[in-house]
């Protein structure tokens, strides 16, 4: 009797290993989508010359995908001759559901 009971534990605390592991890659690979999709706003936003029709499109892509995007425009004053940069902050809901954990985190960079 007490091999069975050891034995539905080990293979709960299994199951529950692995369903915590499979939500670390899952929020892991969500992670990793919105560090690409910052890339393409900063990517999209250098090659448009700031165009703020395309931050506006950007920002509404952003919507849809469920992701905050602000853009903060900076201007560089280098010996006379400015330079146009802008800050580009995207912000996503980091989350493990299988532990109840959620927290905002940001993506923060540049574009020149």
């Amino acid at each position: 009797m007490g091999q069975v009971i050891k034995a539905y534990l080990g293979i709960f605390f299994l199951l529950l290993i692995g369903l915590v592991g499979i939500g670390v890659v899952a929020a892991g690979l969500e992670v990793a989508a919105a560090r690409n999709y910052h890339a393409d706003v900063v990517s999209q936003m250098e090659c448009s010359n700031y165009n703020p029709a395309v931050i506006a499109a950007c920002k509404a892509q952003a919507q849809e995908a469920g992701y905050g995007l602000r853009v903060e425009p900076l201007v560089y004053d280098s010996a006379g001759g400015s330079q146009q940069m802008a800050e580009v902050v995207l912000s996503f809901e980091y989350a493990i559901p299988i532990l109840n954990l959620a927290s905002d985190h940001e993506v923060r960079g540049f574009a020149r």
